[in-house]
């Protein structure tokens, strides 16, 4: 997958710069976001007898994780969606995906940037029991840089949890994101039972009055609405997402209309684990659109570079409608007392429609 130092563009939340609108041609470009991973192992904890079989031990986790790496590296050194297929799912894969299209357009630096090799060092397992009848398992880990074949120090002291589900053949990683900055200490201790296993929260079971199911209606209602009246926490990731509201016009100098709308998630998962202080810590994935529309025949909108490689048909037209599809990844806590926080959000376009004006 891309990497922006980390695995699939799940660390970082890229924003796309305005489209430009006007009378006379304007032309911006929208930034995408790269993911990437690490490699280290967290010794299983000592003198623990589960009383129950684990969905997978810890060493069949290791190697999963292993495994998904070399895969990934692959991928991206070979620019591959197929080959990374083989190593993600879900939205991440879809956002991989994208970035893969759009690397003809954008900065060859941060393209070898985002696609270096990489791994997961100093990790932690957090694995069900089998009885739980979960189909996926946590990991704990920072990102490191790989360097003729060996790990260097991790690129930062952002803590980052990866959820790896099962499919037909295998394990593939369909969400990760990161505990950064001043939020580090935000970062929760996952519950355990007597074995050692890790405690599921059903999405669907409020917690305080807010069920982990929540958080992604929340996320994407930052774009829509600005999150006016949203119960989510005043945190970093809260403001940057706010922020795509409230500078959705810049640059447009009044000759197009611009606005989003919730959009269905590309799969729609909630992965929930109870946390030690009785909330859960919660990984999602939404959707949103922007559509763009220019105010009259007179004015235009002109693509983003990195928004043409989406375009089949005459992408440097002048277009009347865009519609840019963007597929969302976010990272939360639900407090014990039910209020929701969200942590990191990652944003990628995956689709772009527009209408030349011509066709109007």
């Amino acid at each position: 997958m891309a990497h922006s130092a980390h695995s699939a563009r799940s660390a970082r939340t890229a924003r796309a710069t305005r489209i430009g609108v006007f009378t006379a041609a304007v032309l911006s470009v929208a930034a995408s976001l790269a993911g990437c991973s690490t490699a280290g192992t967290a010794p299983d904890r000592a003198g623990a007898a589960p009383a129950e079989r684990p969905l997978l031990t810890k060493a069949e986790a290791n190697r999963t994780v292993d495994a998904y790496q070399k895969a990934n590296n692959r991928a991206n050194a070979e620019r591959s969606p197929s080959l990374m297929a083989k190593a993600e799912d879900g939205a991440v894969l879809a956002m991989d995906r994208a970035y893969f299209t759009q690397i003809p357009a954008l900065d060859k630096r941060d393209v070898a940037n985002n696609l270096a090799p990489f791994v997961y060092v100093h990790r932690t397992f957090y694995i069900p029991p089998a009885s739980s009848n979960a189909d996926w398992f946590l990991v704990r880990a920072q990102g490191a840089q790989l360097t003729h074949g060996k790990p260097g120090k991790p690129w930062s002291k952002d803590i980052r949890f990866l959820v790896f589900k099962r499919s037909g053949d295998g394990w593939r990683m369909v969400a990760a994101r990161d505990f950064s900055g001043s939020d580090l200490a935000k970062a929760p201790h996952v519950a355990l039972d007597g074995a050692g296993l890790m405690k599921i929260a059903d999405p669907g079971t409020k917690i305080g009055g807010t069920a982990p199911s929540r958080l992604p209606e929340l996320v994407a209602d930052l774009w829509v609405t600005g999150g006016r009246d949203t119960p989510l926490a005043d945190t970093s990731a809260r403001r940057t997402g706010r922020s795509w509201y409230t500078e959705r016009a810049d640059n447009l100098s009044g000759h197009a209309w611009v606005d989003f709308k919730k959009a269905a998630p590309h799969t729609g998962d909630v992965f929930a684990a109870k946390t030690a202080d009785g909330g859960a810590l919660v990984l999602s994935d939404s959707a949103v659109d922007e559509t763009f529309l220019a105010k009259d025949l007179q004015s235009y909108i002109n693509l983003g570079d990195s928004d043409k490689p989406f375009v089949e048909r005459d992408p440097d037209a002048h277009m009347y409608k865009v519609v840019r599809h963007y597929v969302q990844t976010e990272l939360g806590i639900i407090s014990a007392d039910g209020e929701p926080a969200v942590y990191s959000i990652g944003t990628q376009v995956t689709k772009v429609d527009a209408t030349p004006t011509t066709d109007i």
